[in-house]
């Protein structure tokens, strides 16, 4: 286009103008609003006389009229260039004493070196929307930079303790999700952290109503430890390398036996050299040098899954600075040596398919009831529910409605604490917790119809006189534990029943059971099973999507349950 066109096409947009006046300060000063002639404008553009082929070129000061009786006239350089076919402008900045001739010139020598063809001089950008991006684009402090904490002292905020400058957070939080361990899970990151020694002995874990593990300090009575504070005081009095033990003879009273832990299950990170490194640091050999002395190929991957726990927390808290790259301890970049399994899981792969050995199982279970209350009923709820037994333990009595024919399971109980659900109660199944309300009616339970018992399965290792303690009747101490002795007595009896000696039989086989049976019934459609065990991972039983409600289910449990037609009422 024509240098001619180019100066119609601008004079079309513009308002009046006056004469041009010369690019100095002095000619900027003498303008005054009250010598021009403003009409019905409330501004004017003012050229002025610079040579067309320099970056001066197009250079213009826009006046202001003001209000009425301003002595002050406001005046804006301005810059008039050609792009995109259309005339614009572009804001240099208002003239005062700070920003002059000499700023305005300066301001446009860069503004033209960045948006025009050094060749033609043409605008090839337009330095509106470079100022646009400007104001959008803000420039981010500096904190690439890692902060200089120690392994030993991620582990000391991990737990719960504070940092000298970090405030104390709730211990054990989840790597990717939000919540935290349960508390099987906090324990055995906690001793893999902190050891099998004195410091294990000073802090008890269970679950609260949401599912999520609590540590509660405690003392210890046979070593005269007296109970500690807060985190920041457990740490000060077992600082890394203190409380390590070697091989610990103890004493059970309960069960008259004397047991050793060896030396090696002290075996931790806040006590080893590694400790003392900065997490920044952390290379994938550095976890295998703290591997190496580790025999057991399932300890060193659960250590390697601490390491990546510490440095996440890290990471998300800003500690490794803003550019940390992956996790160096992901996709297998820590070599560990395999070593031969000294044995293989026999109940990986085992169900209970015949129907004469379930009948088997629920009559042993019935005839050793008297002697295991709550023990025996707990299997059998387990394979009427497929529940898993960390879940089962923690059902409340509160969570049974006979009148909806549903059980209530928070979503505190489930594994993946992701829902509230219902579970259908089958005829079957309310047969059996009618029978587990009943145990209350014998004269060595009758603490359990106590309106304020909540568990539905009830330990007996306590003393009769500490059930009648409302505080203790409401702890998780109530709450029925291990089955360590009753696993083996069942098992023996089905042998001895069945006259089958090599007949297997554990606790995990129970759930396998019941999704077998329910694959059986349904003709292999795993929507139905994957809605029954509570499974979420579709890659486990091939369908997440599918939500049925209460009442289908309720017709999909039934089915189920008439596997389980020989049981019974029984008698109070």
């Amino acid at each position: 286009m024509s240098e001619q066109k180019l100066v119609r096409e601008l004079d079309q947009i513009e308002i009046k103008q006056t004469s041009p006046i010369r690019f100095k300060d002095d000619a900027i000063n003498k303008i005054r609003k009250q010598n021009i002639v403003w009409n019905k404008r409330t501004d004017i553009f003012i050229p002025f006389k610079v040579s067309k082929d320099s970056h001066q070129k197009g250079l213009k000061l826009r006046v202001f009229k003001g209000a009425l009786g301003d002595k002050d006239t406001r005046r804006v350089f301005y810059v008039q260039y050609w792009f995109d076919g259309r005339a614009k402008r572009y804001r240099l900045g208002d003239y005062s004493q700070r920003f002059g001739k000499t700023e305005c010139d300066d301001l446009l020598k860069e503004v033209f070196k960045n948006h025009t063809d050094p060749e033609t001089g043409f605008w090839i950008k337009d330095p509106n929307e470079t100022r646009k991006n400007e104001a959008r684009i803000v420039e981010k402090p500096d904190t690439t930079t890692a902060k200089g904490y120690t392994v030993n002292e991620v582990i000391e905020a991990y737990c719960g303790a504070p940092l000298d400058d970090v405030e104390a957070e709730r211990g054990f939080s989840k790597d990717r999700r939000d919540g935290y361990r349960a508390a099987k899970h906090a324990r055995e990151w906690f001793r893999s952290m902190v050891g099998y020694n004195h410091r294990d002995t000073l802090v008890r874990f269970y679950d609260d109503d949401d599912g999520y593990g609590v540590a509660e300090f405690r003392s210890n009575k046979h070593l005269r430890i007296a109970k500690p504070l807060t985190w920041r005081d457990f740490f000060r009095k077992y600082p890394p390398g203190r409380g390590i033990t070697k091989d610990r003879v103890y004493y059970n009273r309960r069960k008259k036996q004397t047991y050793t832990i060896p030396a090696s299950k002290n075996y931790c990170i806040y006590d080893h050299d590694l400790g003392k490194s900065l997490i920044s640091d952390l290379k994938p050999g550095d976890v295998e040098y703290f591997c190496k002395d580790l025999s057991s190929m399932s300890v060193k991957e659960s250590y390697v899954k601490v390491f990546i726990t510490l440095w996440i927390y890290a990471r998300k808290r800003g500690w490794l600075g803003t550019a940390p790259g992956e996790c160096p301890f992901f996709n297998q970049t820590v070599y560990i040596k395999k070593e031969p399994k000294k044995y293989e899981d026999k109940y990986k792969n085992v169900a209970i398919e015949d129907p004469a050995q379930l009948a088997l199982f629920w009559e042993c279970s019935e005839e050793l009831s008297e002697q295991f209350p709550f023990k025996a009923e707990l299997h059998q709820f387990m394979l009427l529910t497929a529940m898993r037994k960390t879940e089962a333990l923690k059902m409340e009595k509160k969570f049974i409605d006979f009148e909806k024919g549903t059980l209530f399971i928070p979503k505190g109980i489930s594994k993946t604490k992701y829902r509230d659900e219902e579970l259908p109660i089958t005829p079957e199944l309310e047969v059996l917790l009618r029978n587990i309300l009943d145990l209350g009616e014998r004269p060595d339970l009758d603490f359990y119809k106590m309106r304020d018992f909540r568990w539905l399965f009830a330990t007996r290792a306590w003393k009769k006189e500490r059930y009648f303690k409302k505080d203790f009747r409401m702890s998780t101490k109530a709450r029925l534990g291990g089955d360590e002795k009753y696993i083996p007595v069942l098992r023996k009896l089905m042998q001895e029943k069945s006259g089958d000696p090599t007949l297997l039989y554990a606790p995990k086989i129970l759930r396998k059971t019941y999704i077998t049976k329910s694959q059986q019934v349904f003709a292999g459609r795993s929507e139905i099973t994957q809605q029954m065990s509570r499974h979420r991972n579709i890659d486990v039983l091939n369908s997440h999507y599918n939500k049925p409600g209460i009442e289908t289910r309720r017709e999909y449990a039934s089915e189920v349950s008439k596997v389980f037609s020989f049981i019974q009422r029984r008698s109070a």
